[in-house]
Parts: C-alpha cells; structure tokens; sequence
C-alpha cells in the first residue's frame, strides 16, 4: 500500500515525456528479459538435444553389439548343445558348471551327478590333474588320449582338447573340454600294428630260413672239402663257402635287427672280418684287419653286394697281398660324405702290377669308385651309385 502511494506521489511529480521514456525503458528491460530467458531455453534444448542423439547413437551401437553378441553366443551355445562331441565348462578352480548332451550320450552320466563336481572326480579322464596344470601354465591347448568305460559298460577311447579361457586383463575365466570317440580308429591303428608284428614275424622267419638254407649250403661245401685232395679245387671250395657265409650273415643281421628295412653295416662287416680271419688261420698271426665305421645303414639291396665286395677284396688281400712272411694291415672304412656313404677298403701290402685291369671292371660295376696304387691298395665306393640296375644282364 505504501509503494502503491509513493508510486502515485512520483507519478504525479514527473512529466509526460519521463513517463513516455521510463515506460519504454521498462518495456525494453522487460522485452530483453523475455528474450534472454527464451534463447537459454533453446540453448539449453539443442545442448539436450545433441547430449540425446549421442547417447541414443551410443545406446544403438552398444544394443547392435549386444545383439550380435547375443546371435554369437546362441549359434556357440547351438552347436555346443546339438554336436556329437562332448563339451564340458567348468571353473578355474575345476569345478564341472555345465556339461552338454553330447555328454550325456558319450559317458552315460546324468546332469545331476556331473555339474557341481570336480572334473578328477567324475573319473573319466586319465591324469586330467596334470593336463589341466600343464594348460594353464602354458596357456595353450593341449590334447590327450583316455580309456574310459563308461556307464553303458562300454570301453570306449577318447581324445579330449583341454583350452583355459582367460578374460581380457589375462585372469583364468573357464575350463572347456571337447571329447571326440576315436575308438574306431584306435581299433585300426592297433588292427595295423598287430598286422605289421605279424609282417614283422613272418620277414624274421624268411630271414631265418635262408640263413639257415645258406648255412646248409656252407656244411655241405665244409663236407666236401674233406674229400678234395686238389689246392686248387679245395681253395675255389674254400671262396665259394666264404661268398656263401657273407650272404648269410647279411639275413642273419636282417633277423636280430630291430627294423627289418636296414642293418647297421659297420657291425655287418666287423663280424664278416672275423670270418674271413677265422678261415684264413694260418696267416693272422702276421695280418691284421682293422675296421673303422660310423653308424651306415644299408638296405637289402645295397647290402648284399656291398658285402659280397667285401668278402672278395679281403680274401683276395688276404691270399695276395702279404705273400710267403709280408705281415701288414687291412683297413676298412666306412664313412658319411656329404649325404653319401663312402666305403673304403685299403691294404698296405706289395701293391698291383701296373698291367691290372681291376679298375676298369670295378668302374662297369660300380660306377664312382678308383684304385690307388703304390705300397698299398684303395678301393673307393660310394653307396648311392650301388644299386641292382647297374650290375650287367
């Protein structure tokens, strides 16, 4: 009331222009008012308006994520629920939190006895402990092999995939399992190896038997012998035993290896040096035979004429070699040489007359080989070049 007087007493001391003025100017005040609040509104709108779309833009690409995570994990949850193969899920610390039907269907186990337990508790690994530690510590994958029998009472094999899943600050999430039946093809990888023991078999015995048809061999030229009174006859007698022995020593060797595709020639030819010393007794006393080899494996075919070639250039040294009292030395070698095996055969005896034709005939036979000459005699042979196509018709 009291402003409402004063009001008055002004407005009645002032001119007309001054109202005109001060109404214009509470006009404008009240205008630029109005016009302030209006455009903070819309300011305040379109901030709103953007902050909207970013967090509606933000809330689309998030859902869409979401959404194809989703369709990820329902075609992974799919295929895991429908295969054939076993799935297990459990936690870090091994405790089973979800088995599929797969399962079910392989083991014979219910839902009920599995989720919940430990995974060494449900018996159907074999040293799942260690393969699960091993995992982890490595952080890969590993694969093993179980014999299960399981609840149908059916011994089946099983080979289990073991993946850790870590999360992305690298902390162990989940342990998954993936089974596969492989006792089809664990039945035919045993159905194999019992037929190769019987293959195995069945070459020993072949093996065998020609060693011992050939030892027969050797006991009736031994017989006849006795009865020949000619040098000559009984030294032809006599090679032809000892050709006949390195031909039963390379099956005898075939029948004590191990693997029936090779032998250990070195050991071949220390024994076939030991023959020859025995048949040639009446010079060892002055001869001596030195073998040197490192670990050569020959097959069939390479290793019956290489010990043929042995036997004939140690008896021919033995015979020709040291005459009348020379004593000396026969050495053999046998060596690996870029891939290939070389084998050397060398005596320091009277040597070769330099009309010896043995050099041409060993290079028809052989191909790469050479002679040395001088105060001893070197045969060279290198394996790859001996093989059955190059011996004549």
């Amino acid at each position: 009331m009291f402003s409402f007087v004063l009001l008055n007493t002004q407005l009645s001391t002032v001119t007309p222009d001054s109202f005109w003025r001060d109404l214009s100017l509470i006009i404008i005040s009240f205008l630029m008012f109005i016009g302030t609040i209006y455009v903070f509104f819309r300011l305040r709108t379109s901030t709103f308006r953007r902050v909207r779309k970013l967090l509606e833009e933000r809330v689309e690409v998030k859902t869409r994520q979401l959404v194809e995570k989703n369709a990820e994990l329902e075609k992974l949850s799919l295929v895991a629920s429908r295969t054939d193969n076993a799935v297990l899920i459990a936690a870090p610390h091994g405790e089973i939190e979800w088995v599929n039907d797969g399962f079910i269907r392989l083991i014979g186990m219910t839902k009920e006895k599995v989720v919940g337990k430990k995974i060494d508790e449900i018996q159907v690994y074999s040293n799942v402990q260690n393969e699960i530690e091993l995992s982890i510590k490595d952080k890969h994958s590993r694969i093993f092999e179980s014999n299960v029998t399981t609840h149908h009472l059916e011994n089946i094999w099983i080979s289990s995939t073991l993946t850790p899943i870590y999360d992305e600050s690298g902390k162990l999430k989940k342990l998954v399992l993936v089974d596969t039946n492989i006792t089809s093809s664990k039945q035919m990888q045993q159905q194999i190896e019992q037929s190769l023991k019987e293959k195995e078999v069945l070459l020993k015995e072949i093996h065998h038997r020609v060693k011992n048809n050939l030892q027969i061999i050797i006991s009736l030229l031994n017989l006849q012998s006795g009865y020949i009174k000619d040098e000559v006859t009984l030294k032809a007698v006599k090679d032809g035993q000892n050709r006949v022995r390195s031909m039963a020593l390379v099956h005898e060797k075939f029948y004590q290896a191990e693997e029936l595709t090779e032998i250990d020639f070195g050991d071949y030819v220390e024994k076939l040096s030991q023959f020859l010393y025995q048949s040639y007794g009446d010079k060892t006393d002055r001869i001596h035979v030195k073998v040197e080899s490192d670990h050569v494996a020959l097959d069939m075919d390479t290793a019956m004429p290489c010990g043929l070639l042995v036997n004939e250039i140690v008896s021919n040294a033995y015979k020709y070699a040291f005459p009348e009292a020379v004593s000396g030395e026969i050495k053999i070698q046998l060596s690996k040489v870029d891939g290939k095996v070389v084998m050397k055969i060398a005596d320091n005896g009277i040597g070769l007359p330099e009309d010896y034709i043995s050099k041409v005939l060993i290079r028809i036979l052989f191909g790469d080989s050479s002679i040395e000459n001088g105060n001893k005699l070197s045969f060279f042979l290198v394996e790859g070049l001996i093989k059955p196509k190059l011996w004549p018709h």
